[in-house]
């Protein structure tokens, strides 16, 4: 339950990087008379903006969170488990992860740091156009209720 309630800070890295980038490029709400319209040409450039700004803010909380996830995966491992050796041999393998602490003393010892980002770059990729999408939408959002 450790590594799991811990990845709740995941959405706490994502949206205080969104804000900060938003506010370090200038990318603050408007307060705008709501009888003038935005143009076709602002409004893209916004939401470029905010693609951008929700796909960074996704990759760093991603990155930042990942080793927690790694954890949590391992933690939740079968103790045994089958596999084929690359000469086509079957063999049992023991996983010992019992703790968190000593799952991370088992990572850093066999595999060494790096272990904790493995995978990390094609999560983050997998991740960012989601999240980026997400921030486009709540901008919009955000924008149409300030303006009734």
């Amino acid at each position: 339950a450790g590594p799991a309630l811990m990845l709740t800070s995941h959405g706490g890295v994502q949206f205080m990087c969104y804000e900060y980038l938003r506010k370090h490029f200038h990318y603050s709400r408007p307060k705008r008379d709501p009888s003038t319209q935005i143009s076709v040409i602002e409004r893209l450039h916004l939401s470029i903006g905010y693609l951008s700004m929700g796909a960074i803010s996704k990759i760093v909380a991603s990155t930042v969170t990942y080793p927690l996830q790694v954890l949590k995966s391992r933690l939740q491992q079968r103790s045994e488990s089958i596999e084929l050796t690359s000469s086509g041999d079957v063999r049992v393998v023991k996983r010992n992860y019992v703790g968190a602490i000593q799952t991370v003393k088992n990572i850093v010892s066999k595999e060494g740091f790096s272990a904790f980002f493995k995978g990390c770059i094609p999560n983050a990729l997998r991740v960012a156009p989601g999240a980026a999408i997400t921030f486009v939408v709540y901008e919009t959002i955000v924008d149409v209720v300030d303006d009734q």
